[in-house]
C-alpha cells in the first residue's frame, strides 16, 4: 500500500512539474496580454497550493 501511495505521489509531482513548464511557456507566449498572464499565474499558483495540501494530507493519512 505504501509503495502504491508513493507512486501516486510521484505521479502527482511529475504532473505539477509538467504543469509549471506549460504555465511558463504560455506566460512567455502571452507577453502582450499582461492581465491574462497575471490571471493564469494566479490560478496556477492556487492549483499548486491545493495539490501540495492534498499531498500533505496523504502523508498524514499514511502515518
Amino acid at each position: 500500500m505504501y509503495k502504491q501511495t508513493m507512486s501516486v505521489a510521484k505521479g502527482v509531482g511529475m504532473g505539477i512539474l509538467a504543469g509549471a513548464a506549460v504555465a511558463a511557456l504560455s506566460t512567455k507566449a502571452m507577453n502582450g496580454s499582461h492581465r491574462k498572464a497575471a490571471h493564469m499565474k494566479k490560478n496556477a499558483s492556487k492549483a499548486i497550493h491545493t495539490v501540495g495540501n492534498i499531498i500533505g494530507d496523504m502523508e498524514k493519512i499514511l502515518k
